[in-house]
């Protein structure tokens, strides 16, 4: 099985060493990587500690098989026969705490393309006999996608599976598919990439859609769509921002933190025409069995200014007739 995407990696520690690379037409050994990487204090942990031999490896191994180096007599060397590792050469900006939208955009493209990738996680939100699809093609066709974990007569599992077409679906069950997965490509798209978001709905899972890399805040798309859903007819409308989240999100394709920052943007602009209506941590992580599941409920919330979790927006119906509407609609 093709599962070399385990674990999460980090795509800035990915870029600095391509451009260590780059700069070596010849090649670099792997101890020379090793003693490169030893030296580079952007490539500590959280705590301060050195990369280990294992995580370089990962990295290095992460970069040959998404095409973007290859290994010749030992040496690896940047795979500079393909148009897009030129693209993406010219866009490196090493140094840099963050990657750039252009880096981001060029990595999507190579996770996206790779055939291991698709083959365990990407297929999965396109519809039937799609084939050969790059960045631009998953964002336009992807549907949303479901995982959650359930307890199954060979035993405990995660099912992953469309939500337009439920019969198609991957089951998990070792820690290999698991670490490859849902930590290894789900993560680099996700929170690394950025151009697929999740929020984890009680009943159902972790719902995973596909989203543009970037976008205004205010999004004009969520202004047009939240003042077409006021109620003429009611002074006060109510509205569940995480059944906001799971309709506007995956039919914008836009981010949960582009939704709730452009909701956040309506109330800053009329706040006497919108009440946010909070909810408390415990009850938004009831179903919560650790610290890390609590966090991942979390993530579902719009979180205001005063750090309170909100659940619903009150809306006045006068908020229609803003005077500001007309500047921001989209053409």
């Amino acid at each position: 099985m093709a599962l070399w995407m385990r674990g999460s990696v980090s795509f800035v520690a990915l870029r600095e060493m391509l451009s260590f690379i780059a700069q070596h037409p010849d090649g670099v050994r792997p101890k020379e990587m090793k003693i490169w990487a030893r030296e580079q204090a952007r490539l500590r942990t959280r705590n301060g500690k050195l990369v280990s031999n294992t995580t370089i490896y990962h990295y290095r191994n992460t970069l040959r098989h998404l095409g973007i180096v290859r290994v010749v007599n030992g040496r690896y060397q940047v795979a500079k026969e393909t148009s897009l590792v030129w693209d993406l050469l010219r866009s490196l900006q090493p140094g840099l705490p963050e990657l750039s939208l252009p880096e981001r955009e060029l990595f999507a493209q190579f996770v996206v393309r790779n055939q291991d990738c698709q083959r365990y996680f990407f297929n999965l939100f396109m519809p039937e006999g799609t084939e050969d699809y790059d960045l631009e093609g998953f964002l336009r066709k992807g549907t949303p996608v479901v995982w959650r974990r359930v307890d199954t007569p060979q035993g405990p599992a995660e099912e992953i599976y469309n939500v337009a077409q439920t019969e198609k679906k991957r089951w998990i069950r070792s820690e290999d598919e698991r670490q490859a997965i849902l930590y290894g490509v789900r993560y680099w798209a996700r929170n690394e990439l950025g151009f697929i978001d999740e929020i984890y709905l009680e009943g159902m899972g972790g719902l995973m859609f596909p989203v543009h890399l970037n976008g205004p805040i205010p999004d004009p798309h969520i202004l047009k769509a939240l003042r077409e859903a006021l109620t003429p007819e009611e002074e006060w409308t109510v509205f569940s921002l995480r059944k906001l989240a799971i309709t506007w999100g995956p039919n914008y394709r836009i981010s949960l933190e582009r939704l709730y920052g452009t909701l956040k943007w309506v109330y800053w602009h009329f706040p006497q025409h919108v009440v946010l209506i909070p909810t408390s941590e415990a009850f938004a992580t009831i179903t919560a069995t650790s610290s890390q599941a609590e966090m991942y409920h979390l993530r579902g919330y719009l979180q205001d200014d005063k750090g309170r979790y909100i659940s619903h927006i009150r809306v006045h119906r006068k908020l229609r007739e803003a005077a500001l509407w007309p500047e921001i609609m989209p053409v």
